[in-house]
């Protein structure tokens, strides 16, 4: 073995090197060796680096071509993608505007992305109104545990937080949120080590309806003569009745590069039904461990709240009248039967408030007018006791003759009236 040793190290020559790489049969060695110097020694080392990058070339051309693609002219990134990347089963893939449906961005809200407020957008299908008071009490529930034990030991709790009931025919969107925590290490010729997470969140607008905490091993940092601990436990953040549920996750952790000493670190952030990762921090006492910057991708647009408002006007005729004849107690009951059902059930609860505002003209005292807007009001308010029962809130506010667009000592029918307004929250999808 030794003498087969020696004959390779000073027989190898160029015609070899080109024989081995093309796996043809290599020609014999010279009789005589020829003497080793410096330029075979560095022909020798730069040929053992050859395979590996034979082996690296289908990766690399990959890479080169799907980048090219995705940056080529008239091509782009789409909204809400940081560094390019997105989740997927198969590893990171890059994903352009063009992959998704035209239709889709047609009805999405600018400033939705990842650089704009946290506030997301929506999409705006029409004909979708969901009330609020239509959302039951979310139920808090945390999943199997994720452990995984090592020098780099990570336990983590998936969980969920679900309306029951909950609004039906939502879209699930899933957002990946990437963070790094690095830690020093104290000793010398050693950098500081860094370890990835991922934070995989699904949602649709009021539920979050899993949330799980990964690490990324094959990115982190391999530990020398150190341990790394940290633990993901999660709580409801959100009351049981809040619209929009939202999840914390307490970070806590030891970092112990051995012989160095000892340092516990601690952190949260919070997740919520709107696609958003807010209040990411991790600290430790010699600041010894810190989180890096939090990258997003994937997810998309979700339902979001906004205030209606459900009006009408019921005129009394002729003039110093109060009295409802009997189409316009037929109107009151239309226009309160054309409240959502849920909100005629708040309404009946005591819950939602309806506002009624007597009017009158100008003719007479303004004493008079006062007197005879808050009989109007009382007249309307009546009817609607009788429709949501003697628990309904009615605000009643009275102007009379103040206010009126006309001048004093003038009767107009458009002044003897009575505005009613119900005001409430509904999520337009």
């Amino acid at each position: 073995m030794a003498d087969d040793s020696r004959q390779y190290e000073a027989g190898f020559g160029e015609r070899d090197a080109i024989a081995w790489l093309t796996e043809a049969e290599a020609e014999p060695a010279p009789a005589t060796p020829a003497p080793r110097t410096a330029p075979t020694e560095a022909a020798l080392a730069a040929l053992q680096v050859v395979p590996p990058l034979l082996e690296a070339i289908p990766a690399l051309l990959d890479a080169l071509v799907r980048t090219t693609a995705s940056h080529a002219p008239g091509s782009s990134f789409g909204p809400g993608e940081a560094e390019g990347w997105t989740g997927s089963e198969s590893g990171l893939a890059y994903a352009r505007e063009s992959d998704v449906p035209r239709q889709v961005w047609e009805y999405v809200e600018p400033g939705w992305d990842v650089g704009s407020s946290p506030e997301v957008g929506f999409i705006a299908l029409a004909g979708v109104l969901i009330p609020a008071a239509e959302l039951g009490l979310g139920v808090f529930d945390r999943l199997q545990q994720h452990v995984f034990n090592g020098d780099f030991s990570v336990t983590a709790t998936p969980a969920s937080y679900i309306h029951n009931p909950s609004p039906t025919g939502l879209a699930i969107q899933k957002r990946t949120f990437r963070f790094p925590v690095t830690a020093h290490h104290p000793r010398y010729f050693i950098d500081s080590q860094t370890f990835w997470f991922d934070v995989v969140l699904e949602y649709d607008g009021f539920n979050v309806r899993r949330v799980s905490v990964t690490e990324d091993r094959g990115r982190s940092s391999s530990l020398h003569a150190s341990d790394f601990t940290i633990t993901f436990t999660p709580s409801a953040y959100t009351a049981a009745n809040e619209p929009v549920s939202a999840i914390v996750y307490s970070i806590a952790g030891r970092w112990d590069p051995v012989g160095r000493g000892d340092e516990s670190f601690s952190g949260r952030f919070v997740v919520d039904a709107a696609g958003n990762l807010t209040g990411l921090q991790v600290s430790s006492s010699q600041k010894w461990v810190r989180h890096g910057a939090l990258t997003q991708s994937g997810g998309g647009p979700v339902p979001r709240p906004t205030t209606s408002s459900h009006i009408t006007t019921v005129h009394f005729d002729p003039a110093g009248s109060y009295a409802l004849p009997q189409q316009k107690i037929r109107h009151i009951h239309d226009w309160y039967m054309g409240l959502p059902t849920a909100v005629q059930t708040e309404i009946r609860k005591g819950n939602q408030p309806i506002r009624l505002t007597g009017r009158a003209s100008t003719t007479g005292t303004v004493q008079q007018n006062q007197d005879l807007a808050r009989k109007r009001a009382n007249a309307v308010g009546k009817i609607l006791r009788d429709l949501a029962g003697a628990a309904a809130r009615l605000d009643i506010e009275v102007y009379g003759e103040l206010g009126a667009r006309t001048p004093d000592s003038k009767e107009d029918p458009d002044e003897r009236r009575v505005d009613l307004e119900c005001r409430f929250e509904v999520y337009q999808v």
